[in-house]
């Protein structure tokens, strides 16, 4: 009875703490010479670097397993009297490694010892998780895009880049955190560092560790052990360096400049010199005993300094447009290559016609008259530069680029990580690290100079800081030869701000906005946003988010027989502050429907969003007064599992995990809580029975948080592993995992309060103009006061209390063949489905059988019930559009439904991975994923009820990654002129070369709101930058636009009210793929036998190949339609090389 009790124990263990675990676990079967089980026999594990013991003995049936095992090199000796004494020196054990070394001892004293060096097989033969794991040596050696070790997880199969990463430097958070992992979500992943969860929110990495502080990264693509978990995807699991009982260290600098870059391509096509550029990465690393055989401690430190260019192409408005002159502004040519003029119409001569259709007026000459200007639009585009390059060839736009004036890109980061192990004994073992980091950038400049700054420029980083936090404390504790107990509590925190400062205290009246207006806004430059043009201003300094994460684990194991049992708990505690102002200087947008010629109807063809500006006539405006909610969620997780040997063949792994996602709250009950459809309205308007409102959390008997609890997430797990022969295994498996989610959840209604400018009542008519936006004043934050009277005449966004978490069926099936020279090809399916995806659905849609009475019908002015009710919005006038009194709850305008949990995707694909373990100088992998992902995560227009299935915007069917290190063989201790003369030998000795490889297919197209396809397929034979795909194009008034000789129309403009029945995302054609090169050449050089001297030389994208990884101007009613070139920037770096020099002891 008592063997079972260490079986019950581990049943009902839920200890305050499940880790992913990142220590790796060694396993075996100890045999005599017949293979016979060796019973009893002393297993001891000792560390190469530190000289710590862990041991066990042998089961009845020989086998063995030790874990919590710190990778790194050690030695195994396995002992039982009446047999020799076997020694394996050299076992490298990698990050999350579950690795077999067998033992067939032979008869003789125990005194008597067999040594051999050996390594684990390089065959999964434990477990059926797919993975990664990338070496120190690779780390260290391969050239990283701004040293940032998240560069090195793209090299494993099924991992999927979802977004340019231009820059990936450790401060790059975005660029870090946008993978998804076999099929999962994009930043849907769990990171740990350490063991400890290392995110902010929203999936994003918290912190990015140093290359010199750590040790080994491995990337798990399937979860079939259930002490992983919090995952749609993978885990990127992270360790740092520790001490030994040797002291090393380095110190390094690593150096890019002007002449040693290649210029962008934007500023190359449009004649525009490379501009200065300085990068200076400098630091060290110490490790070693502080006291021997017993603690140890490592530290490194690692600072930024660089100012750099910030290529930029956009499009400014030209002296004549700021004039109110648009005789030269064109859209596109006819058959005979004529310009055609875009006209200007007058939007107050809007009208019926005796047809009863609305038109307008053209200017005359296409020209505003002076005294129609507004005196806020002139004031502002006085402030925009001119452009200063040539421009589309048909539009003009495009036609400001940067140049060595322009001001530059500024970033200053120093961060750094301390790491003490103690080895409070043989059975008690703990480490502590902290990690800290500190960022001071600016940058994204358009308007401003070196000189001095623009107050209208749009950069939304000047400031913008970073101040990250990683910690990490674990308690190791061996209970017996068999039971092992393990504790470990983390902090992530996250804190960032950006903004601009530019636009402080600036005075408004100066630009002409009224003195009503001027009274009740922030002091700050506003915000405008012009169609097809760059805009001016920005948002204020802001701190979204400050991001923490406290989370406290435990698990404990025993050993019986061929179970291995392992059982534990987690518990998360996750926050976040907000501290966003909006805009509170007021957010003004501008198109072109003011100024073209049909007031329902807009194609290219007519209007501009600059003399819509000059008109004074937004299309939509407004203001923002918005508190600052206090965040927090907690997590709970409990798991169980059963590692079985079932044979010396066969492993089987079987487990159940259960996890539990509290609701968001805030400190102050401060957020709503869904909408009540069906209680009546406070607001009482003749003849119309109004129900609905908004609901709120704490409040009328509501839970605290925004969305219900949801407990019954269990997630059974399994795998298995056969050992065919002895090279070849298959592994195969299933997993139920939940991911976690902490998003923003949006505006909170009634605390925050943004009012809507009343840009028009009458169709095609303005209202309010920008001199006094807000005549009936800036409504102010109520809080839940009003309950459902809250936000009458307005729209909002609420969340929906019956969201659910992710979940993720995972499941795969492979072959792994040992190859010679250590090598290891794997060929397998890998696949998910994942549920619960959130989608976001409009709920106050007119009905679609309401579509049938056209735009003239639905834009109609009729009597408004509400007149006088609500003042202050555009649903207080004396007649309101018939559209909005057909809308299910007519108080309101439009109403988003956030994080409805019935989305969901499918992934399907062929991995192949080959790896070759560091062995004869040579460490590499390759790895190659053709996969497809499907998703229904959208409706393909307000009215539908049942979602549409896309391909997933980061399907990428063909997936090519390369990443290795080869010591050339040359010279001292290699293959060739080992025996060279002393000169010679000094010459070609230690000689490195490494490279990273990356060839992706392109996401799929995705359409403009306005881009309707006719069906005929857009592909062309040779797209090219100019011309992606085929561009012609069906205008509203008959003309074609975009069109060569013999093409029939691809695309028409949407009409009003036009139900959507075509996919917006498309593979016909498909954005630009990547394909980069970065290549390392390096010597090393001993000055002593123990101090090296090395000498480095980094290409990073060697081939200066440009990427348009964002894909062309999909928006058929912009002038840059179908354009990469001239219409996207480049959003790879061009080649630079980088010239490191390093010391090492």
């Amino acid at each position: 009875m008592r063997k079972y009790i260490p079986v019950v124990l581990s049943l009902l263990l839920c200890v305050s703490a499940v880790a992913q675990e990142f220590r790796a676990t060694l396993t075996g079967r100890v045999t005599d010479a017949s293979g016979g089980a060796v019973a009893g026999a002393k297993v001891e594990v000792k560390s190469a670097t530190t000289g710590a013991v862990q041991s066990t003995v042998s089961q009845t049936d020989g086998s063995y397993q030790i874990p919590f095992l710190t990778p790194g090199e050690y030695s195994v000796t396995v002992e039982k009297e009446g047999f020799r004494r076997a020694v394996r020196e050299g076992i490298r054990l990698q990050v999350s490694e579950k690795a077999s070394l067998d033992f067939s001892l032979q008869l003789g004293e125990v005194n008597q010892s067999v040594t051999v060096e050996a390594n684990t097989s390089v065959l999964e033969t434990e477990t059926a998780d797919r993975g990664l794991a990338i070496e120190n040596n690779r780390i260290l050696n391969t050239p990283l895009q701004g040293r940032n070790v998240f560069a090195n997880v793209w090299s494993a199969p099924g991992v999927t880049v979802t977004a340019a990463a231009q820059r990936l430097r450790p401060f790059d958070i975005a660029g870090s955190s946008s993978i998804a992992i076999s099929g999962g979500q994009p930043s849907g992943n769990e990171v740990l560092i350490d063991g400890v969860s290392n995110l902010a929110r929203a999936g994003q990495v918290a912190y990015v560790p140093q290359v010199e502080a750590t040790g080994e990264v491995k990337v798990q693509t399937t979860m079939y052990d259930a002490q992983n978990g919090w995952t749609t995807g993978g885990v990127v699991n992270i360790i740092t360096k520790s001490g030994g009982n040797e002291f090393h260290g380095a110190v390094f600098e690593f150096l890019q400049n002007t002449h040693l870059n290649a210029n962008t391509f934007d500023a190359n096509r449009n004649g525009i010199r490379r501009s200065s550029s300085h990068i200076n990465t400098y630091g060290g690393d110490i490790n070693g005993p502080i006291r021997k055989n017993k603690v140890f401690g490592a530290f490194s430190y690692e600072k930024i300094d660089q100012v750099i260019p910030d290529p930029f192409l956009v499009s400014v408005p030209t002296a004549l447009q700021k004039s109110g002159d648009f005789s030269q502004t064109y859209y596109s040519r006819n058959a005979d290559g004529q310009l055609l003029v875009a006209g200007i119409y007058d939007p107050f001569s809007t009208r019926a016609d005796s047809t009863g259709k609305l038109i307008r007026d053209p200017f005359p000459g296409n020209q505003i008259p002076a005294s129609r200007v507004n005196p806020i639009a002139k004031n502002v585009l006085n402030l925009i530069p001119l452009g200063n390059v040539a421009g589309n060839a048909v539009t003009g736009l495009s036609n400001l680029a940067s140049t060595g004036a322009t001001r530059k890109f500024t970033d200053f980061f120093p961060q750094y990580t301390g790491r003490v192990d103690y080895n409070i004994s043989d059975s008690t073992r703990m480490f502590v690290r902290y990690s800290r980091n500190a960022l001071a950038e600016e940058r994204d400049f358009k308007y401003s100079t070196n000189s001095g700054f623009n107050v209208a420029d749009t950069s939304s980083n000047s400031p913008f800081k970073r101040e990250n936090h990683s910690a990490t404390i674990q308690l190791t504790k061996t209970l017996s030869a068999s039971s092992v107990l393990d504790f470990r509590a983390g902090l992530a925190r996250f804190l960032g701000q950006s903004g601009s400062s530019i636009g402080a205290n600036f005075d408004l009246a100066s630009l002409g906005f009224s003195s009503q207006f001027v009274g009740q806004a922030a002091r700050f430059f506003p915000k405008f946003n012009w169609a097809n043009y760059q805009g001016a201003g920005s948002s204020p300094v802001n701190n979204d988010p400050i991001a923490q994460t406290n989370s406290f684990q435990g698990t404990y194991m025993h050993i019986m027989g061929k179970h291995s049992l392992k059982t534990g708990g987690e518990f998360r505690l996750q926050r976040a502050y907000r501290r966003v102002p909006g805009f509170a200087a007021g957010n003004f947008n501008f198109d072109i429907g003011f100024t073209g010629a049909d007031p329902i109807r807009q194609d290219a063809s007519s209007g501009n969003a600059i003399a819509s500006f000059l008109l004074g006539t937004p299309a939509s405006g407004s203001i923002d007064v918005n508190s600052f909610p206090a965040l927090q969620q907690r997590l709970f997780s409990w798991f169980v599992q059963d590692d079985i040997r079932v044979t010396s063949r066969l492993k089987i792994n079987a487990g159940l995990r259960w996890d539990y996602l509290g609701p968001m709250t805030d400190r102050f009950n401060a957020l709503g809580r869904g909408f009540d459809r069906t209680s009546p309205s406070p607001l009482k308007a003749p003849g119309v029975d109004l129900k609905g409102g908004l609901l709120f959390a704490g409040t009328g008997g509501l839970d605290r948080g925004i969305y219900n609890r949801s407990w019954g997430n269990f997630g059974p797990r399994f795998g298995f592993a056969y050992s065919f022969r002895d090279k070849t295994v298959i592994r195969g498996g299933y997993g139920l995992i939940y991911g976690q989610t902490f998003d923003d959840p949006g505006s909170a209604p009634g605390f925050s309060q943004r009012t809507d400018m009343v840009t028009s009542i009458r169709t095609g008519i303005p209202e309010n103009t920008l001199t006094n936006p807000f005549p009936a004043g800036i409504l102010r934050p109520v809080g839940n006061s009003l309950g459902l009277a809250t936000f009458l005449g307005q729209g909002f966004n609420f969340n929906n209390p019956d969201r659910n978490i992710p979940m993720t069926h995972q499941f795969s099936l492979e072959v792994q063949r040992e190859l010679p020279w250590q090598m290891m090809m794997s060929v397998g399916y890998v696949g998910s489905r994942v549920e619960r995806l959130q989608v976001n659905q409009s709920i106050n849609e007119i009905p679609l059988s309401a579509l049938a009475l056209g735009a003239a019908q639905l834009t109609r002015n009729v009597p408004n019930p509400l007149a006088g009710l609500i003042p202050g919005t555009g649903l207080n006038g004396a007649t309101v559009q018939q559209q909005q009194l057909l809308r299910p709850f007519i108080q309101f305008t439009g109403l988003t439904q956030l994080f409805n949990s019935i989305g969901d995707s499918r992934y399907d694909s062929l991995q192949v991975l080959l790896y070759k373990r560091l062995s004869s100088g040579l460490n590499v992998s390759v790895a190659y994923t053709y996969s497809r992902t499907f998703e229904h995560r959208s409706f393909a227009n307000a009215q539908d009820t049942q979602l549409i299935r896309l391909p997933a915007q980061w399907d990428i069917p063909n997936n090519l990654q390369l990443n290795g290190v080869y010591d050339l063989p040359f010279g001292q201790g290699r293959k060739f002129a080992a025996a060279a003369p002393r000169g010679v030998k000094q010459l070609i000795s230690g000689w490195q070369v490494s490279g990273i490889a990356r060839i992706q297919q392109g996401w799929p197209l995705e359409l403009g709101a306005n881009t309707v396809p006719t069906g005929v397929s857009p592909r062309i034979d040779n797209p090219n930058r100019d011309r992606w795909f085929n561009t012609c194009t069906q205008l509203s008034n008959g003309t074609t636009r975009g069109c060569l000789q013999g093409e029939t129309p691809v695309w028409t403009v949407r009409q009003p009210f036009q139900l959507q029945t075509w996919s917006n995302r498309i593979t016909w054609v498909r954005r630009p793929g990547i394909r980069n090169l970065d290549v390392s050449i390096l010597k090393n050089t001993h000055i002593t036998e123990k101090v090296l001297w090395q000498f480095r030389a980094d290409f990073l994208n060697a081939t200066n190949t440009v990427q348009f990884f964002n894909g062309p101007i999909t928006d058929v009613n912009n002038g840059l339609f179908g354009r990469l070139a001239g219409a996207v920037t480049q959003s790879n770096l061009p080649r630079f090389i980088q010239l490191s020099m390093r010391v090492q002891f």
